[in-house]
Parts: C-alpha cells; sequence; structure tokens
C-alpha cells in the first residue's frame, strides 16, 4: 500500500459534514490524550485511547514509536500476512511483554467445517481449529498468553455462539492463554451486538462507528451502513454491563471538519469516536510516521 504524507493525509476531504449537525464540544478529544488511558470494560486492562493497528505495516521502527508514543495497546490478526503481523508484534514486544496489551484475532469460516458445528465431531473440529489457532499466535507472539483474543470478522450468529465456540474462550481463559475473550464484526444489522448484550458472552467487542454511519473498506470496496441511533445505543449498554468497546473504521468514512467552514482531518473523525466515552480504543491503521503523528502528535 501506499504511504501518504502528512500533508496528503490532512488535504484530503470528505462531503457532507454540514448535514451531520456535530456539535463543536464533540470534537474536543484530542486522540493524542492517550494517556489518560481507558478502561476495557471490565478485564482490568487499561488502554490507550489509541490503539495501533498493525495490519498495514511490517516495519518494527514504526510499532516502537507508537510505543513512545503512549500507546500502549496493539492490534493484529492471524490472517494478517499469513501470521508474520503477529510474528512482527512478537518482535517488538519481546522484553516488553507486560507493558503493552496485545489484542490478535482467529477466523471460523463456515466452509471450514465439514460438520458444520453439528454434533460431537462437530464441537471437536471447531474446537481443534480454534486450539491451533491460538498455538500459531501464541508461538508467533512469543508469548505465553494473548491479552484480548477475539472471533475474526464474525457474521454468523450460529457460530459466534456456537457452545464449542464459547467453551474454547473460557477454558483458554481459565489456563491462562487468553486474559479477555471478544468478537470483531463488520456485521451492520448489529445482531451479534444485540445478542451479546443480551447473554455477556464476550468481553470485547470491535465494532465499526464513525461519524457518517457507514464506510467504503478501502481495500476490497464494499460498502457497510448501519442505523447509527440503535448503534450508539447498544454500544452505551454493552459498555454499562462492563463490556469493552473496540471501535475500528473510524476513518473509514473520510475526513471530518471542526465546523462549517473548518478544515476537515481524519484526526477530527477520530476525535468523534473517541467523544464517546463508552469507547475503549479506536484502532487505526497508520502505515506511516505521518498519520501516526497525525493522531498522536
Amino acid at each position: 500500500m501506499k504511504k501518504i504524507t502528512r500533508k496528503e493525509f490532512i488535504k484530503k476531504s470528505g462531503t457532507g459534514a454540514a448535514a451531520i449537525g456535530l456539535m463543536p464540544q464533540l470534537l474536543s478529544v484530542r486522540p493524542q490524550d492517550t494517556y489518560d488511558l481507558r478502561p476495557l470494560g471490565n478485564t482490568g486492562m487499561m488502554v490507550s485511547p489509541i490503539c495501533f493497528g498493525a495490519a498495514r505495516t511490517m516495519d518494527e521502527g514504526l510499532i516502537r514509536y507508537a510505543l513512545d508514543r503512549g500507546i500502549n495497546f496493539l492490534d493484529t490478526g492471524r490472517s494478517y500476512g499469513n501470521g508474520n503481523n503477529e510474528r512482527l508484534v512478537g518482535r517488538v514486544i519481546e522484553g516488553n511483554r507486560t507493558k503493552v496489551i496485545v489484542q490478535s484475532k482467529q477466523q471460523l469460516e463456515e466452509s471450514w467445517l465439514s460438520f458444520k458445528g453439528k454434533g460431537k465431531r462437530g464441537h471437536d473440529e471447531i474446537t481443534d481449529i480454534l486450539n491451533r489457532g491460538l498455538d500459531e499466535t501464541l508461538t508467533a507472539l512469543k508469548s505465553d498468553h494473548v491479552d484480548v483474543y477475539l472471533y475474526h470478522s464474525a457474521e454468523l450468529e450460529y457460530l459466534t455462539f456456537h457452545e464449542a465456540v464459547l467453551k474454547f474462550f473460557t477454558d483458554q481463559k481459565s489456563a491462562g492463554r487468553i486474559r479477555a475473550s471478544g468478537f470483531s464484526s463488520h456485521d451492520y444489522e448489529l445482531k451479534l451486538l444485540i445478542r451479546n448484550n443480551r447473554e455477556k458472552a464476550y468481553d470485547v467487542i470491535m465494532h465499526p462507528i464513525n461519524f457518517s454511519g457507514g464506510f467504503t473498506h478501502s481495500l476490497s470496496g464494499w460498502t457497510a451502513k448501519w442505523d447509527q441511533e440503535v448503534l450508539l445505543e447498544q454500544l452505551e449498554y454493552a459498555a454499562s454491563i462492563g463490556t469493552g468497546i473496540v471501535a475500528m473504521k473510524t476513518c473509514s468514512a473520510g475526513p471530518l471538519p471542526t465546523g462549517e467552514n473548518g478544515e476537515a482531518s481524519f484526526r477530527n473523525a477520530v476525535s468523534w469516536v473517541l467523544s464517546h466515552k463508552f469507547i475503549s480504543s479506536a484502532a487505526i491503521a497508520m502505515p506511516s510516521i505521518e498519520q501516526l503523528e497525525e493522531h498522536t502528535g
């Protein structure tokens, strides 16, 4: 992916901001005030409001610089770079493990399941896939535990809340290999979030949220929209029952102006997200120093 400079980053502009009707005070949260750490729900972990999304970099120095800037929360995933992104993060945190909170994720696709989760063989198949993935994650991270482990791109309700999946997370937390369980979802119907609010099966939810109520994926071009009022209501409720909320797609709606004639920036877009105090952290992919400094400078 082509890196962009700070100047290019700021010059990008969005449309329709005037119709959003944002109050100026919603933009008063500066993302770089990192360093008033926020609780990640009831997990006992305190995280920087800015989470470094490592998926789009293979530069160790950039991640180390992010830590130097006060970020203590890193996001990676088993599928990023065929595991190389986790290995990158593992090299960075080696020798500094207790000072960094690492979130990783693994997928569980229905197409991988011969038995579609049915019966004992279906249960065992899911367990084997998840155990193998976690083993690979911990090896890559050079760690005996991962702080937050997510079901990556959860979509199907029956799999997300499958007995074998939930038991895997419970067992691995008991064994100390996972500190907190969760799922990430691009599901704009919000059904997984709403169900977790009923059942509190997971400790952390990573969910899209931005000022526009939708996004276009920067790589694949697919789009999603959601009911902003319902999403904010459900996320706030989730936080009220102790669920940690990690925001994603915070910049995917484009830059946000500070007012009618204000300069638009992605920093403002992230500030809008973080002005909602029920958000624990906003994960941002920052593949260049210019972008990192834009959000933390």
